[in-house]
C-alpha cells in the first residue's frame, strides 16, 4: 500500500525500454557501448554501458554533473568487476536544458508530471531492461546529489524486483531541509512533489527497501 501511494504521490509512469545503439569501441580492456534508449513514446535517454573482462554485477550511475564528470568513479566500479550503465536522466547532463531549466520543470509540473517522478520512472524502466537482460546478476543504483537522490530513493522503492540495492551520496537526511535549508525551485526542481513530505519522508522511504539494502 505504501509503495503505491509513493507511485501515486511522485506521480511514477510504467515505461517500457527499448535501446537503439549509436557507438561500441574498446580500449586498454574497457569497451564502451552507447545508446538512445528509449522510453515508450515519452522520453529518450543518453546511456552509456562500460564492461572490462566478465562483470559479475551492474551498476546505474548517475550524478547531478552528469555522466561526464564519472569517469574517475566508473575505473573504480570497473576495478571491482562492475559492469557500469551511466545515465543521464531527465533535467541532468546531457539532458539538461541549456537556459532557464527550471521553467521547464515546472511546466513539467503544471501539466501533470514531477521532475523528481520522472527520473524515478526513467531509471526504474532502465533498471527492469537490464534485468531481463541479466537476470542472474544484482542491479545496484549508485545516486550521486542532493536533487538526484531523491528521485533513486523513489525508485528503488517502487521497484524491489530490478534494483537490488541502492547507494545514495548527498542525500537530505530529511525532506524537512527543504524547509529549513530555504531552497527554492529554481535550484532544486526534484525536491518539490506536490504532497511528497505530507505522506513521507527519506526513512519511510527508505523503510520500503526490507530486507535490501540503502546504503547512505
Amino acid at each position: 500500500k505504501k509503495r503505491a501511494l509513493l507511485k501515486v504521490t511522485i506521480h511514477f509512469q510504467e515505461y517500457t525500454a527499448v535501446a537503439e545503439k549509436v557507438f561500441e569501441q574498446s580500449e586498454s580492456g574497457v569497451t564502451a557501448k552507447g545508446f538512445r534508449m528509449r522510453l515508450s513514446d515519452a522520453w529518450t535517454v543518453p546511456v552509456v554501458e562500460f564492461s572490462s573482462g566478465e562483470p559479475e554485477g551492474s551498476t546505474i550511475l548517475v550524478a547531478e554533473s552528469g555522466r561526464e564528470a564519472l569517469t574517475d568513479t566508473v575505473r573504480e566500479l570497473l576495478k571491482v568487476r562492475r559492469r557500469v550503465i551511466a545515465i543521464d536522466p531527465f533535467f541532468l547532463g546531457e539532458s539538461k536544458f541549456k537556459s532557464r531549466g527550471y521553467l521547464w520543470a515546472l511546466l513539467v509540473q503544471t501539466v501533470g508530471d514531477r521532475p523528481a517522478g520522472l527520473q524515478a520512472s526513467q531509471l526504474v524502466a532502465i533498471a527492469k531492461g537490464l534485468k531481463q537482460q541479466y537476470p542472474s546478476e544484482s542491479i545496484e543504483l549508485d545516486a550521486r546529489g542532493t536533487r538526484l537522490t531523491l528521485a533513486a530513493l523513489c525508485a528503488g522503492a517502487i521497484e524491489p524486483q530490478a534494483i537490488d540495492s541502492v547507494r545514495l551520496r548527498e542525500c537530505l537526511p530529511s525532506l524537512r531541509d527543504v524547509i529549513t535549508e530555504n531552497y527554492g525551485f529554481d535550484t532544486h526542481p526534484e525536491l518539490f512533489p506536490f504532497g511528497l513530505l505530507e505522506r513521507f519522508d527519506i526513512r519511510s522511504i527508505a523503510a520500503l527497501y526490507a530486507p535490501r539494502e540503502v546504503h547512505f
